[in-house]
């Protein structure tokens, strides 16, 4: 049965089910019509008795039940003759009425899916490569057009999906290869000089560490991006001990620039997954290290309505343009201009927002008259309840 297109396995439902309704009201009518068939009383009635031609007498004409006629009577031989034409004709129209309901049925059942078998044979023409297509058409407003909606609203999603993936792909391949081409050509030019001295060794020794330093740290934040799935949400997270650790070891390079990290003690603490969670925050303190002018200040501050925490880290640095405030989360985006340094491969925001989404949170950036501010929103999680979402399923 269930390999039977659907407008056949609904025609047979309905089929059965008008059959069994029929069946029943045609045995109903043939039963009440048997116990009840009556026909005029006449002449030629047992013991003499006659109907009353009296024109004077105006009371009603008189019947008798059929049974009550002798054995062989003409008129009991008419009352079945009766009978069974009644039978016989409420049969053939029990028929009738089943045969023209099934076929109205199967008729109008492919009125009613013709829209279906449309979005079937669009979806049948579609590719891996033609994700950008859409279902078009007029679809009406059922369950069918409800569909269409639905799976062009999924199309779009996995396009987007499909599209930042080969983006994530080819960038990450670009930033690859650039300081592998950067070692390259350094050592083809000391390979040209046919005594290279001690200098020049030293100075390809010295960009192989660099190049090496920077491809380790992108594989690393390649590893921190494909690795976002599996980690427990476990741990107590204390804000004051985690920033206190931040600063700590950004200690030397705050001390390099000459600036002033002030931290506002909370108390706050929340369940999560401490190392992702530290990871997240350090991005944020080492961004704006790295970017705040010399002498700068370094503000860490935090506040909570009871529902979520909400902590902004600032820094008085050269600011970020407030058109690319919704971009600088992408994985790979770089802002133009001094504030993408030629060491970032554009990883470390894109890290923060993927650990703080999957922490049930959000982050934010504004930036005005040289002040930057990053804000993240986490929610109150009590130390003695995890929320069923707030697993290694998120």
């Amino acid at each position: 049965m269930n390999r039977l297109p659907i407008r056949v396995r609904l025609t047979l439902y309905v089929v059965i089910l008008l059959t069994c309704v029929c069946t029943l009201l045609t045995a109903l009518a043939i039963f009440n019509a048997n116990q009840a068939f009556v026909i005029p009383l006449t002449s030629n009635l047992p013991n003499g008795e006659g109907k009353t031609t009296d024109s004077s007498n105006s009371a009603p004409e008189l019947y008798m039940v059929p049974d009550t006629f002798p054995d062989g009577d003409a008129g009991s031989v008419l009352v079945a003759k009766a009978r069974a034409d009644f039978n016989a004709l409420s049969l053939w129209m029990m028929a009738a009425v089943i045969c023209g309901g099934g076929f109205s049925t199967y008729f109008l059942l492919g009125r009613a899916l013709k829209p279906l078998r449309i979005f079937s044979n669009e979806i049948d023409g579609m590719t891996e490569n033609e994700l950008s297509q859409r279902i078009e058409g007029s679809f009406p407003h059922d369950e069918i057009g409800s569909l269409a909606v639905s799976f062009n609203r999924m199309l779009a999603r996995l396009d987007k999906a499909f599209s930042d993936q080969k983006r994530f792909s080819s960038d990450a391949a670009h930033e690859l290869k650039t300081p592998l081409a950067v070692m390259k050509t350094n050592l083809d030019v000391l390979r040209l000089d046919a005594c290279p001295g001690q200098e020049a060794y030293e100075k390809t020794i010295c960009v192989m560490e660099r190049q090496t330093r920077r491809m380790a740290k992108l594989v690393d934040n390649l590893f921190a991006m494909t690795a976002q799935r599996g980690y427990d949400f476990n741990d107590t997270v204390d804000f004051d001990k985690m920033f206190a650790g931040i600063i700590a070891e950004l200690a030397s390079r705050i001390h390099e620039k000459g600036l002033v990290a002030i931290h506002h003690p909370c108390g706050f603490r929340t369940v999560a997954n401490s190392v992702m969670l530290t990871r997240a925050f350090s991005n944020l303190v080492e961004n704006a290290v790295k970017y705040s002018i010399t002498g700068g200040t370094i503000d860490i501050s935090a506040q909570s309505d009871g529902k979520r925490y909400a902590v902004t880290i600032r820094d008085n640095g050269i600011g970020i343009p407030t058109d690319k405030l919704d971009d600088i989360f992408k994985p790979f985006y770089r802002v133009d201009g001094s504030r993408a340094g030629a060491e970032g491969a554009g990883l470390g925001l894109a890290i923060v927002s993927e650990i703080v989404h999957r922490h049930g949170g959000s982050v934010s950036a504004r930036s005005c008259n040289g002040e930057t501010a990053f804000t993240v929103t986490l929610p109150v999680i009590p130390m003695d309840t995890v929320p069923s979402w707030f697993t290694k399923s998120t």
